[in-house]
């Protein structure tokens, strides 16, 4: 992306991350339309979390990637991958949805210590075990920050996404993302003891 470019933007409810795919129903026509034009010229759009009337200044450039299902009245269902980083600034127009001159932010710092990564790993292999089931080690795309490649395959909350997107340090990202999973962890547990109680009338059974 360069310096400074002229993008669409999707005010929405929800937080893209870098490297995060996400689905989006598509059903006011301005969106439609922004969607074409960036299928057609091959340029991303900006995911910004909105507040009312308000939305972020802060968010992420999201590319089409793949489409779901188009309904005979133009709604469509569709996967968008989250890419970059970037501050909205001065609006434009000429376009049937909303648009603005928008800028990468790169990271202040965009190194971890191993100790972290490694943690992080570990958790989050821990954590698809428990709710997966399953005791291969998660595929991990390396081509994003980890704490955003980690993040995006984790459910939460926008309001947190949004301060993962706008914090400019890996290494404070990581430490997030291992609160996170380790909540997410402790959650797990909970639930497996509740099934466990549930089975024996809200007693433990003793080996």
């Amino acid at each position: 992306m360069p310096e400074s470019d002229d993008l669409g933007l999707f005010p929405v409810g929800l937080v893209l991350l870098p490297g995060e795919r996400a689905p989006l129903h598509l059903f006011e026509p301005r969106y439609r339309q922004l969607l074409a034009d960036c299928v057609l010229d091959d340029r991303p759009f900006v995911m910004l979390r909105s507040h009312g009337d308000d939305a972020s200044p802060i968010g992420c450039t999201a590319r089409f990637a793949a489409l779901g299902r188009r309904f005979a009245d133009g709604r469509m269902n569709v996967a968008v991958d989250g890419d970059q980083v970037v501050r909205v600034g001065t609006g434009t127009t000429g376009r049937m949805y909303l648009s603005a001159w928008v800028e990468p932010v790169p990271d202040d710092n965009s190194h971890a210590t191993d100790e972290i990564r490694t943690e992080v790993l570990d958790l989050f292999a821990r954590l698809v075990t428990e709710v997966a089931g399953s005791s291969a080690p998660p595929s991990v795309r390396e081509d994003v920050p980890l704490s955003y490649a980690i993040a995006g395959m984790i459910e939460m909350p926008a309001e947190p996404k949004q301060e993962l997107l706008e914090c400019r340090d890996e290494q404070v990202r990581l430490g997030v993302v291992r609160d996170i999973v380790k909540a997410a962890l402790q959650g797990a547990d909970r639930e497996r003891l509740a099934a466990a109680r549930a089975r024996t009338n809200g007693k433990v059974a003793l080996p």
